[in-house]
């Protein structure tokens, strides 16, 4: 290979021109395809950044949500248990009331008979007494 100076100044302005002509056909294209992916990429990572931001104020707010839902439930559940419990003390008490109400009246009603059958057998006491006696005498007054 010899290396003479047109040979050189020959390579140097091929080189110069298949510089320009591949530049313009190639190496810029390439240049611009992979600017346009890094813009992509770039962007689609702030985009899922932001995305990520959003699901975890979304989360927060649910489970804010949440918590307090759950508190509300749980003071309306003590309340019905409250009204429940304080139905039942009045079922239970109207109940008691009930209860010596039925016991007095039977109690008086019993206390009723018994003076009743007293009088009866206060009555039939003097009868079947003077009958004995009639029996135990003979039949005289």
């Amino acid at each position: 290979m010899e290396f003479s100076a047109p040979a050189i100044l020959y390579q140097a302005v091929l080189f110069v021109a298949l510089y320009f002509v591949l530049k313009g056909l190639v190496f810029d294209p390439f240049l611009a395809n992979l600017d346009a992916r890094r813009r992509r990429t770039s962007g689609a990572t702030e985009d899922a950044a932001k995305l990520r931001e959003e699901a975890a104020r979304l989360r927060a707010e649910y489970e804010q949500q949440m918590a307090a839902i759950r508190h509300e439930a749980a003071a309306a559940r003590d309340e019905i248990r409250r009204q429940a419990e304080k139905e039942e003390e009045e079922i239970i008490d109207a109940a008691r009331l009930e209860a010596a109400r039925s016991m007095a009246e039977a109690r008086e009603t019993i206390a009723a008979q018994v003076r009743a059958a007293r009088a009866t057998l206060g009555s039939e006491t003097e009868r079947l007494s003077e009958e004995i006696l009639k029996t135990m005498l003979g039949g005289r007054p």
